[in-house]
């Protein structure tokens, strides 16, 4: 199973509850301020990410599947901070979050350009999937140096049908809030680098995340072939999965 099979929740839920609390303040079923009302319940968004990250964990019949140490960390933290901080708000007991945001942000930017510096940047075009999906699975579709990115969207790169050119390929890929699945053929000559920042890389069965973690794998194909593929991974709050297809 993927870890990104689906269509990402936590975005269509966003959008949903912004167009039912704008409905009914028009209608006048709602009193409060939209302001005000952001302000208590915005943490219920941190909630909806963290049982978005959660859930592609159950099979059909509510059994858990192995979770990635990553994905599990993440919703976890999610769901907890999120419960806090509207406890919080509600009034059931009073926090404190000015140093913890002070520090939060310059941190998680500071970590986003480590990974940054320590990824590669392919050459060619960006390939963009921002609130929204982007599947590359035709036959025959032409891979070349590109650069991909998923911002609170999903992306599936089926490699197994492309037209793999006879030399070194070099991707970069970037998920951010989103996930990124990628499918390689079996015989691929394949290197595989990422850094992870609140997320998850998996490549093929070696997985790292969590606040901070950085993997890399080669795996060698066809000794015979010259077509070899180099993919660098970023993820932040989000997961890049590349699989056998």
């Amino acid at each position: 199973m993927g870890l990104f099979r689906r269509r990402p929740m936590f975005a269509g839920i966003l959008v949903i509850a912004l167009g039912v609390v704008w409905l009914l303040k028009n209608l006048g079923l709602l009193t409060m301020d939209i302001g005000d009302l952001f302000r208590v319940y915005w943490p219920v968004l941190l909630i909806a990410w963290g049982v978005d990250v959660l859930v592609p964990g159950l099979d059909r019949g509510g059994a858990v599947w192995r979770f990635g140490t990553g994905r599990l960390l993440n919703g976890l933290v999610l769901l907890l901070l999120g419960a806090v901080i509207l406890g919080s708000n509600l009034g059931y007991y009073q926090l404190n979050f000015g140093l913890f945001w002070k520090v939060f942000w310059p941190v998680l930017i500071i970590l986003l350009g480590w990974s940054i510096l320590r990824g590669g940047v392919a050459g060619g075009g960006t390939h963009w999937a921002v609130m929204s999906g982007l599947e590359l699975k035709n036959e025959g579709w032409k891979l070349d140096d590109g650069n991909y990115l998923a911002f609170m969207g999903g992306a599936k790169i089926d490699l197994s049908v492309a037209e793999i050119p006879q030399r070194e390929t070099t991707l970069s890929i970037t998920a951010v809030m989103g996930g990124v699945e990628v499918r390689v053929p079996p015989g691929l000559n394949v290197e595989c680098e990422g850094a992870a920042v609140l997320g998850g890389v998996k490549f093929f069965r070696e997985e790292a995340g969590g606040i901070v973690a950085s993997r890399r794998l080669v795996r060698s194909g066809n000794t015979d072939s010259q077509a070899r593929v180099k993919i660098y991974c970023r993820a932040v709050m989000g997961g890049i999965e590349i699989k056998d297809a």
